[in-house]
């Protein structure tokens, strides 16, 4: 019976002190998980952003929320804090108004990512001598050929003039080459041929950003090649009046042996009944690439990361999580975006043939320009191939770019500020004293 009882008693010290032990734990309350990353993205993006985030970071959910991009700096700039995201996926033109409005943060990139990237598609990121984001996918314009009615691609833009010419004079060819520019220019798609005769849009900074104080419209090696715009005027290479929509059916209809398009037209061309060609610009000049403007899509680490506590975090996430291999083939399987992966090996793992000849036209290119006064150099720009290539009006070349690198210095100089002139203090008024 004494032993029982100790036994008992000693039974009841374990319990006691399992409980002891228990007891705080069970008080304890819940921690609360980490609050989520918030990454923008437009509507159509949601999917392929929600597959490249699906497991998070680290022990962090990372939320992807629909939102309209177009208004992306408005909406920032108006946010409230606690609901404001930590990544957006911009446009690369949206770069420089948003870096300029402080909402986008600086990231940093090791060396090995710039290697593995494409150096142009990291330029639509940099502003000054900072880099505000990383891109997802690129894309660009090339030649597109006929190659039935041109079966050997010429060697030269001379060359392929000449071909031209003939499809239309031998009465195959309605537009001899189909430039979509109409009724108010379109600086993209002929900017291949500005740059194979010298030009550029904007000088760049010794980091390799633009720079907006050195506007390449009418520099001297434009100058001397100008004349050569006159010359498809008159025969009748280029016409002004050909618009997007014109340029396509004229294709599509074999009615054009050449057609300067991007990659977002592959649709169109999967469906035609003939052979075709896509290749780069050739040569106008000797040793001056007719280059295209790449364009791009990527991510940005907002300022209110900062805010958030997440700024490590989302810097680390657009820098090295996006752009590796895997993820940027994960997020081009599922994007809406017709464009190769910025990450040169996942572009070259892409089974598209034709988005990769697209891609293989882009030697030389040069970054979209992201900066605010592209906003009216392109204008300027735009007005000058539309003036230059409207037939039998036109305006001669050096007199219309001449007028164009004026319209956009004016406009980007700002106003002198006016200094008011002095006001005449009046002398006073003596009071006459009444005796």
């Amino acid at each position: 019976m004494q032993q029982q009882r100790r036994l008992t008693k000693g039974l009841s010290a374990i319990t006691l002190a399992a409980a002891l032990i228990a007891a705080p734990l069970l008080a304890a309350p819940a921690q609360a998980a980490p609050r989520a990353i918030v990454v923008w993205v437009s509507a159509e993006y949601q999917e392929a952003a929600q597959a490249l985030f699906a497991k998070g970071y680290k022990k962090r959910a990372i939320d992807v929320q629909s939102h309209d991009m177009s208004t992306i700096t408005a909406d920032l700039q108006n946010a409230d804090p606690a609901n404001a995201p930590d990544i957006v996926l911009i446009d690369g033109g949206q770069v420089g108004e948003l870096a300029a409005n402080a909402l986008i943060a600086p990231v940093e990139i090791a060396p090995e990512t710039t290697r593995a990237l494409s150096n142009i598609a990291i330029s639509t990121f940099r502003v000054a001598d900072a880099l505000f984001g990383m891109p997802m996918q690129r894309q660009n314009l090339a030649l597109v050929t006929n190659a039935n009615l041109i079966p050997k691609a010429p060697k030269t833009f001379e060359k392929l003039s000449t071909m031209a010419l003939k499809t239309v004079a031998d009465g195959k060819a309605d537009i001899a080459f189909a430039v979509p520019q109409g009724i108010e220019g379109d600086a993209y798609s002929t900017y291949p041929l500005f740059a194979g005769l010298g030009g550029f849009a904007f000088g760049t900074t010794d980091y390799g950003s633009y720079n907006p104080k050195k506007i390449g419209i009418n520099n001297k090696k434009f100058v001397k090649n100008q004349g050569q715009i006159n010359r498809w005027n008159k025969s009748g290479l280029i016409n002004s009046s050909v618009t997007a929509e014109e340029a396509r059916i004229a294709f599509t209809s074999g009615r054009t042996p050449f057609w300067l398009a991007g990659p977002e037209e592959i649709a169109t061309l999967k469906t035609l009944n003939f052979r075709y060609r896509i290749t780069q610009v050739p040569a106008i000049v000797k040793g001056i690439n007719a280059a295209p403007l790449m364009k791009s899509i990527g991510f940005a680490v907002t300022s209110f990361a900062k805010v958030h506590k997440v700024l490590p975090a989302s810097r680390d996430i657009v820098t090295n999580k996006s752009t590796t291999i895997k993820a940027q083939k994960t997020f081009y399987e599922k994007s809406p975006y017709i464009g190769l992966p910025a990450n040169s090996r996942a572009a070259a793992a892409t089974p598209d043939r034709v988005l990769l000849a697209f891609g293989s036209a882009a030697l030389g290119a040069s970054a979209y320009p992201n900066i605010p006064e592209w906003g009216q150099v392109s204008l300027a720009l735009s007005g000058a191939w539309r003036d230059s290539t409207r037939g039998g009006d036109a305006i001669r070349s050096r007199k219309s770019f001449a007028a164009a690198k004026a319209q956009a210095v004016a406009a980007l100089t700002p106003a002198p500020v006016e200094t008011p002139a002095p006001v005449e203090t009046p002398a006073p008024v003596e009071t006459p004293v009444i005796p």
